[in-house]
């Protein structure tokens, strides 16, 4: 058998990401004063000693009950939280979906949401504006793309924040539950999407409750 490592574009080696919770706000305040002398907090672990490996292409499903720590794994993959211990690595293009209308500005309409995210992402300006029109086909939210996007229903944001995250050719696609609100044929649609991108390689993380 080669020794030979197969490739990896997603690490975790004993990671655990521990909270301090307080009972009363000043408690922090004095917590700061204390140092190490007196505890004024009660530790919660969200995750204790998580580790495993994706290679390009894969896919992994993450079921859990609410408060399960799936929302804290994914935040931590895509660099919004450090781990308490251990160690997550990620390579290349990473698009998440982690909360509904996550990173959009309410002021701003779809159209120009959509320009600063997929700025953010990663693509040229280049690169958006050849791939605008099919973003706002594909999110099929009609005249409403020139409007704040604080109008928006649920559904919608789910929509265009979908079409924008898996427009910019990520290496990874994390969705936490996000799909959930979306209509049953807007919902198939996104499968179908995902399924093409796992194709052409991307490694894909899905967070549910729900087998």
């Amino acid at each position: 058998m080669s020794s030979k490592q197969l490739p990896w574009v997603i690490r975790a080696e004993n990671v655990f990401k521990t909270y301090r919770l307080f009972d009363q706000p000043h408690h922090r305040l004095l917590q700061s004063l204390a140092g190490s002398r007196r505890t004024y907090y009660r530790e919660f672990d969200a995750l204790k000693d998580v580790s495993f490996q994706l290679q390009p292409g894969e896919t992994m499903g993450i079921i859990g009950a609410n408060g399960a720590g799936k929302s804290t794994l994914l935040q931590l993959l895509c660099g919004t939280l450090e781990p308490t211990q251990g160690t997550v690595q990620v390579k290349g293009r990473i698009s998440a979906l982690l909360e509904l209308g996550a990173g959009f500005n309410p002021e701003f309409t779809g159209r120009e949401n959509l320009i600063i995210n997929a700025a953010i992402l990663g693509l040229s300006p280049n690169q958006i504006e050849a791939r605008t029109e099919d973003i706002i086909a594909f999110a099929d939210i009609g005249p409403f793309i020139d409007q704040p996007v604080k109008t928006y229903s649920s559904g919608m944001y789910v929509r265009l924040a979908f079409s924008i995250a898996t427009s910019a050719s990520p290496d990874i696609l994390v969705i936490d539950e996000a799909l959930s609100v979306g209509d049953g044929a807007f919902a198939k649609k996104s499968f179908e999407r995902i399924m093409h991108l796992k194709e052409q390689g991307t490694t894909v993380l899905f967070c549910s409750h729900s087998m």
